[in-house]
């Protein structure tokens, strides 16, 4: 977005207050500069000279937890998000809380394996103590090798055809249990799986850090590596993964990954769970936000997992309302986020199922947290772990 479009998106809004009705930060605080129409005339002061990039104002812009919810609910059409990414980008380095983050982002995510090796090792001696004190939200322990290093291709004799996974920070480093589950569906339906080892993170953290140029620069190599891959689809099993790669990448690059798919969109188009059943088991679906609001899928899910012998589907109150997660939102502002997470759990408890189905690693990290506080008993599965345990029973 140049400076010309931020300029006409901040002029657009008639101050209607349509976008604050579904606006998490907005109706945990009550606070009008803690929702999308004041983030938005505030930036459009600070654009005016009217505000200064001060330390206050960096506060709210980056409290926005980028859910996308407002976006559809703006009639004079603003793209709500993307104004917000421009506002930090603006605002970056007023917003002291994020200085540590944005500082180890800037000089290590070229180089992910590295640090998160390093990381894996600072986890294992520091961070129960961190967390037991409350300093740190629930992060799930780093895996000794990332999923996208494991192996690079799966031939069969007969390929069906050659789909290629887009892993995701999460997965390669949290979840690649996930990445290893989707591998097994694939390979059990006659698919060629490609793991494209050049695979780089997708940017949004950088984004959402307020560092463009750099969420530039690995957008740019992204679409350089997957133009190479000979593939009918891509794969991703996490929708901001998705959603940055399918909807951010042409405002930012002018290009984009057209084959890349979310995984509920590929199990629906492909008919990969038909006739699948598992033990008998009820489930209730939480809805990403990016998944949602931003990618505007909703009823995959529900078909995939209401098609599965043996799941009795309840359907929770407020499924499409935010966690809490948001990313580093729940580091740099944990009691909004604790408190938006808690209504969450409330919500699951209520369905009394045994099992929370997302698709979303960092939606999975969040809810295992809010489970930990609360003591609940729950399963928390993503999609893709339902549906190859599905394919595990039915083959027995």
């Amino acid at each position: 977005m140049n400076e010309t479009t931020y300029n006409q998106e901040l002029l657009k809004c008639n101050r209607c207050g349509a976008c604050k009705a579904l606006c998490p930060t907005y109706l945990t605080t009550l606070n009008e500069t803690m929702g999308a129409r004041g983030r938005i005339a505030m930036l459009g002061e600070l654009e005016e000279t009217r505000f200064a990039p001060t330390k206050k104002l960096a506060e709210k812009i980056f409290s926005c937890m980028l859910c996308g919810a407002c976006k559809n609910l703006c009639p004079t059409g603003i793209n709500i998000p993307e104004v917000i990414y421009q506002g930090r980008a603006r605002l970056k380095n007023s917003f002291s809380r994020g200085r540590l983050v944005r500082t180890i982002l800037k000089h290590s995510v070229s180089r992910l394996d590295t640090v998160f090796s390093i990381l894996r090792g600072v986890q294992k001696y520091f961070y129960q103590p961190l967390y037991y004190s409350s300093l740190l939200p629930y992060i799930p322990e780093i895996t000794p090798e990332p999923f996208k290093n494991s192996f690079q291709v799966y031939k069969q004799f007969k390929k069906l055809s050659r789909i290629a996974i887009f892993a995701g920070c999460s997965v390669n480093y949290f979840y690649p249990e996930l990445g290893r589950a989707l591998s097994k569906i694939l390979l059990a339906k006659g698919f060629e799986v490609v793991v494209f080892k050049g695979e780089l993170c997708c940017g949004a953290p950088l984004r959402s850090a307020g560092l463009e140029d750099e969420a530039l620069s690995l957008a740019k190599k992204n679409i350089e590596h997957f133009s190479r891959v000979r593939a009918e689809a891509i794969i991703s099993m996490c929708p901001t993964c998705t959603m940055v790669l399918r909807e951010q990448y042409p405002h930012i690059t002018g290009d984009t990954i057209s084959t890349i798919m979310d995984i509920n969109e590929f199990l629906i188009k492909y008919n990969i769970t038909k006739d699948l059943e598992i033990k008998p088991t009820v489930i209730t679906f939480h809805d990403p936000c990016h998944l949602h609001y931003g990618l505007g899928i909703k009823d995959e899910p529900r078909q995939i997992l209401k098609g599965i012998k043996g799941v009795e589907f309840v359907e929770m109150q407020h499924s499409d309302e935010c966690c809490g997660f948001a990313g580093f939102f729940s580091l740099h502002f944990k009691d909004i986020s604790k408190n938006i997470g808690s209504k969450k759990i409330d919500n699951i408890a209520c369905t009394m199922a045994d099992t929370v189905v997302t698709s979303c690693p960092g939606c999975i990290m969040q809810l295992e947290g809010l489970k930990r506080e609360t003591n609940m008993k729950l399963n928390i599965k993503h999609i893709v772990e339902v549906v190859d345990e599905a394919m595990r029973a039915s083959v027995k």
